[in-house]
């Protein structure tokens, strides 16, 4: 009878189980490809990055393995590496938030701006409010507006509320510049 080798970590398990798991589910045919399940490199690549990110997001979330940021941050970035928007937008949420890795602004709008290119909705909206913001981006308002106008038009509720804010402050100033002119005459 072959003798399986032991295995030094329940994480390593845990990868196996996923590895088994991932060469069944890529023998399915795949009828519809969302936006976030697209990496920029080859078909074998985003099922690696597809692995790669799902161990990471259960260890951030502590799901069948210890809660571990700094190692959901590990796997994070090696599918992001593979270009698999989830994993980008996740990683930009680990700098953000400063889980697993320093707290960078500038880490998190990298990141988020990559999942955003490849139409990641959540990353779109979040990019938007750091450029509203000045979070780790210079404060630019256009930008913001045409990050959420993208994650708006993929029915992103967050963005169409603060595009409707934005669109009612912009109205708001011009009149009160002339009520302040009215007075001052």
């Amino acid at each position: 009878m072959r003798q399986f080798p032991r295995l030094k970590s329940p994480l390593a398990a845990l990868g196996l189980c996923f590895l088994g798991w991932a060469a069944v589910a890529s023998a399915a045919p795949v009828s519809h490809v969302d936006a976030e399940d697209v990496a920029t490199t080859q078909p074998a690549d985003l099922t690696t990055a597809k692995l790669e990110n799902s161990i990471g997001t259960r260890c951030a979330l502590g799901d069948g393995v210890p809660k571990d940021y700094s190692l959901a941050v590990q796997w994070f970035e090696k599918a992001a590496q593979h270009g698999y928007g989830k994993a980008q937008y996740n990683l930009g949420m680990q700098y953000y938030f400063g889980q697993g890795v320093t707290q960078n602004y500038s880490q998190a709008a990298y990141w988020w701006e990559k999942a955003a290119a490849q139409g990641i909705a959540a990353a779109q909206y979040n990019l938007g409010n750091q450029y509203f913001m000045g979070q780790g981006v210079p404060q630019d308002y256009a930008k913001a507006a045409a990050w959420w106008h993208k994650a708006a038009a993929q029915g992103n509720k967050d963005a169409q509320r603060n595009l409707m804010t934005l669109a009612q402050v912009s109205m708001e100033r011009p009149v009160q510049a002339e009520q302040k002119l009215a007075v001052a005459q």
